[in-house]
């Protein structure tokens, strides 16, 4: 089989950014070579798995879309603190005031990207893209694509529940219809794309009324994948959206040149060694961050807190350590619980290092991610309008003490450990690159 170039894209956002570098580690370990079209601030990321980087040029370069996310989460952090429901009956008011920033990002996002596919195409075999969207259709009869998605995959099950609701598969589907539709009513406007471009990839104009969720993903080059074990699959929500397969996980590998070691605060203290994120965005949501760590300091067990962006504005307890950063994947080994947001990446590497999970979901698909944990029982949900003391330490110790439950996670992890289903998704992609040359 020839060695192969690929060209990686990803939203701007670190999960997606992280899960496009675990799957091109895969394609490295596969003998091709991969390079990520993307911000600078990503370059050390991708250079230190050995993938090279084209940084985008142009006014995105320089826009500051981190801060335009945690100003979301200022403006809006009451309406995530709502079950999904009414939050994205919110997002409706107010869908449209966001309009022209939305666009204006979303152009800013767009141009460097065509740029770089359009002028440099001929570089790459290939495009392997971690970005819900229909913006490689653009480039159908140029280069073939393969998108992947990272996220719950409940968008890819049509007779599942709505994607982000959180609901239960044996929930009241008349609640399905309701939530559809207030969802696409509060995406609809925030994800109308220019004219022109709608245009361009094939797409018809959309309305309030007619937004469909599945349009943005239906269309698929020749293959797409998404992650997820086959364990917690909605295979009882099958069929799955033509051409989309299942892998296992593509988690990213840990880096060699680093160690975690228990800080020295932690090491004589009793109790279990616990992990706690919120990821990204939740964890600029200060007021719950504040909330929650002041309940866990009334656990008995030490803490290991991922602070986030605003780490320097909270105060941790004495039986916790953290950064504002810290390097999660070699934590997440040596811990005997993740309290989480249930991000995807987050999900699927506390999943492949077999530890239960305690998940407080903040929004969209970690709705989800929460809910099968506990339909699965592997875990606890505990919803972010919702907090209370006693039943989260409840939890923890539930957690901790279930050794019925441990042994079910573990059995998860051994089937991600002992799955070929990414060698086999990248045999596919090689001989759909092969077709497409012909």
């Amino acid at each position: 089989m020839p060695t192969y170039r690929f060209l990686a894209v990803a939203l701007d956002a670190p999960g997606h950014v992280h899960s496009i570098l675990g799957f091109s580690e895969a394609l490295k370990a596969a003998g091709h070579e991969v390079c990520l079209a993307h911000r600078e601030k990503y370059r050390s990321l991708a250079e230190k798995r050995g993938v090279s980087f084209i940084p985008f040029g142009g006014d995105f370069a320089d826009s500051n879309a981190d801060e335009l996310m945690i100003n979301l989460i200022d403006a809006c952090a009451d309406k995530f603190r709502k079950e999904p429901l009414e939050c994205f009956r919110e997002m409706a008011k107010f869908a449209s005031a966001g309009l022209a920033d939305t666009e204006a990002q979303f152009m800013a996002f767009f141009e460097p990207l065509n740029k770089i596919i359009t002028e440099r195409c001929n570089e790459f075999d290939a495009i392997i893209s971690d970005m819900p969207g229909p913006l490689l259709r653009i480039y159908d009869h140029l280069i073939p694509w393969f998108p992947l998605v990272s996220t719950a995959p409940l968008a890819l099950y049509p007779s599942g529940p709505p994607f982000s609701s959180g609901y239960s598969v044996n929930s009241d589907k008349s609640k399905w219809i309701e939530f559809r539709d207030v969802y696409n009513k509060a995406h609809a406007t925030l994800l109308k794309l220019p004219s022109h471009l709608m245009e361009a990839m094939g797409i018809p104009e959309f309305d309030l009324d007619s937004f469909d969720l599945g349009k943005y993903i239906d269309h698929v080059q020749s293959v797409g994948f998404y992650h997820y074990p086959a364990d917690l699959d909605f295979t009882e929500c099958a069929p799955v959206r033509p051409n989309w397969h299942r892998i296992d996980c593509w988690i990213r590998k840990q880096e060699v040149d680093t160690e975690f070691v228990i800080p020295e605060k932690l090491q004589d203290k009793p109790g279990k060694l616990i992990y706690f994120s919120l990821g990204t965005l939740a964890s600029a949501d200060i007021t719950m961050m504040k909330k929650l760590i002041a309940i866990l300091a009334k656990s008995p067990h030490r803490f290991i807190v991922s602070k986030g962006s605003r780490g320097d504005r909270l105060e941790l307890a004495d039986n916790m350590w953290g950064e504002n950063y810290v390097n999660q994947i070699k934590i997440i080994e040596k811990v005997d619980l993740v309290i989480t947001h249930g991000g995807n990446n987050t999900f699927m590497e506390t999943l492949y290092y077999g530890k239960p999970m305690i998940v407080i979901p903040y929004f969209y698909d970690q709705y989800d991610n929460a809910q099968r944990v506990v339909e699965k029982n592997i875990g606890f949900r505990i919803n972010p309008y919702e907090i209370e003391e006693e039943p989260l330490l409840d939890c923890i110790e539930k957690a901790i003490g279930d050794h019925e439950l441990k042994n079910r996670i573990k059995a998860i992890s051994q089937n991600m450990r002992n799955s070929n289903s990414l060698t086999e998704a990248i045999k596919v992609i090689e001989q759909q690159i092969e077709k497409f040359e012909k």
